[in-house]
């Protein structure tokens, strides 16, 4: 399968050129130009909430313990801290957006900051939008199968 035609998007410009469209989404190293990422955006605010909102935003932040696995480690060591509402305990925070998560992981990024700079540096984004939820989550398993991104962990190997 060919990756559909797809829109670059500059990320100093996020905010203003990504739509609230649902779609699929690339992501590229800018060096060897190969897709390191794939994800999908069929919730409500689209391609605009899932990638600056998330990903791109560094206080987008994991604190439920439940959601930390053995895998997070090094991002619990430079946990982002916070004292609870409720309870007055303090709180660890790690990447919560899957995609930061992997690159945290993999390349031992403290979250936040660090990963968010991670990808603003090192790689360029590719947009194809359809309100298609069905044909978009058959094309993001498809194109993973085929192409095996570094940072996807589901339909690896498939």
């Amino acid at each position: 399968m060919t990756l559909p035609v797809t829109r670059k998007i500059g990320l100093a410009d996020v905010n203003t050129l990504l739509s609230n469209k649902r779609g699929i989404y690339f992501w590229f190293d800018r060096v060897d130009n190969s897709i390191v990422y794939i994800g999908i955006a069929v919730g409500v605010g689209g391609l605009k909430k899932r990638i600056a909102q998330q990903h791109l935003k560094p206080k987008y932040i994991e604190y439920r313990p439940e959601k930390h696995t053995s895998k997070d480690d090094y991002q619990l060591k430079y946990a982002i801290i916070r004292l609870s509402k409720k309870t007055g305990q303090t709180k660890q925070g790690i990447d919560k957006s899957a995609f930061r998560k992997s690159i945290g992981r993999r390349l031992s990024l403290k979250p936040g900051d660090e990963t968010v700079d991670y990808i603003k540096s090192n790689l360029k984004l590719e947009v194809f939008e359809s309100e298609d939820i069905d044909m978009i989550k058959s094309m993001e398993k498809r194109l993973i199968i085929q192409y095996q991104p570094k940072f996807n962990s589901a339909y690896k190997n498939a």
